[in-house]
């Protein structure tokens, strides 16, 4: 019976979802501690990677993976993975992508509006008995009207740029591949160069994979340009922006806020200074999980192993990466 390997730790009450989903005729195993010395140690069992979470499918891994056929992750994100290995070896990697745009979309438009309307420090407040309507009021801004500016127009940053719409905000866009003319005029949004864009948004809101050319793609010289009082929310991964010189922009007040999901180290150290700041509204890394998104995903990537077993590739080529 071929084995397929979760290489995270989840929960016994996540593993019960996802052990719902998995087909007939394989067998499942897991982490018990999401580390790379458990999961090289349980490689060797495995036919399948399930591949989760931020243990690093390096080399070593790999190569203790002696009967591993074939890599599906479980969202589309690959920075975890040595694609470089794994096409030297000939296992290929297959994603889920699209799968969970609506989700981290609906969670970007949260996370603007919380920090735009300071949702955590209001709801604070009148738990603890401060009413002050007016005082905080006055402190809150509108999402309407402003400039929104996406990286990244990918599967999320369109989903993200049509939730936007009806918001009355206007929107530019940055990507290395820029869009047709016909597409950009039907989601009504304008390209620009990057240090254009940064200097023109309100709002700046990130939806690129972390590659070598997108790692700390906003550093200080960039957040910089940004008006004063700009806000930056990130839902796609967390060394696309220089910690650092994001948290000394939030001391300072040059930025005015940020909706943080993804971060450089996952889960934050106790002593992050972000976990200190009240201009910023934290998440961990949660925007593409819901109890329907988590369900699907899970079940359509046990649904590639099964395909793949079964040797039914064509049906899965269009989410194949290697």
């Amino acid at each position: 019976m071929p084995v397929i390997l979760l290489t995270n730790k989840y929960s016994d009450k996540v593993l019960t979802v996802v052990r719902k989903e998995l087909p007939e005729g394989f067998d499942f195993i897991s982490l018990q501690n999401a580390n790379k010395g458990e999961l090289m140690q349980k490689a060797a069992a495995a036919d399948y990677f399930l591949a989760s979470g931020r243990v690093s499918i390096d080399r070593a891994v790999i190569e203790s993976a002696t009967k591993l056929k074939m890599i599906q992750r479980t969202g589309v994100g690959t920075d975890t993975i040595d694609l470089e290995t794994l096409k030297e070896k000939k296992i290929p990697v297959y994603v889920n992508s699209g799968i969970n745009s609506i989700s981290v979309a609906e969670h970007t438009i949260l996370l603007m509006l919380s920090v735009l309307r300071r949702i955590t420090q209001v709801d604070a407040g009148v738990k603890t008995g401060k009413w002050g309507k007016n005082d905080v009021g006055i402190e809150c801004r509108s999402l309407n009207g402003k400039t929104v500016g996406i990286i990244g127009t990918g599967n999320i940053g369109k989903t993200v740029i049509k939730m936007l719409q009806p918001f009355g905000v206007t929107v530019i866009y940055y990507d290395p591949f820029r869009l047709p003319e016909l597409e950009e005029k039907t989601l009504n949004i304008q390209y620009c160069d990057l240090p254009d864009l940064l200097k023109r948004i309100d709002i700046l809101s990130l939806h690129c994979p972390l590659t070598p050319q997108t790692k700390g793609i906003i550093c200080a010289s960039e957040i910089a340009s940004m008006k004063q009082g700009a806000v930056i929310v990130n839902t796609a991964r967390g060394a696309l922006i220089d910690e650092i010189a994001l948290i000394e922009a939030l001391q300072s007040g040059h930025i005015r806020g940020v909706g943080l999901d993804v971060f450089s180290k996952e889960p934050l150290n106790q002593d992050n200074p972000l976990l200190g700041l009240d201009n910023v509204v934290l998440t961990p890394h949660v925007g593409g999980l819901t109890l329907e998104t988590f369900s699907k995903m899970i079940r359509d990537a046990f649904e590639n192993i099964k395909l793949y077993e079964e040797g039914k590739l064509i049906l899965i080529e269009d989410k194949k990466l290697l």
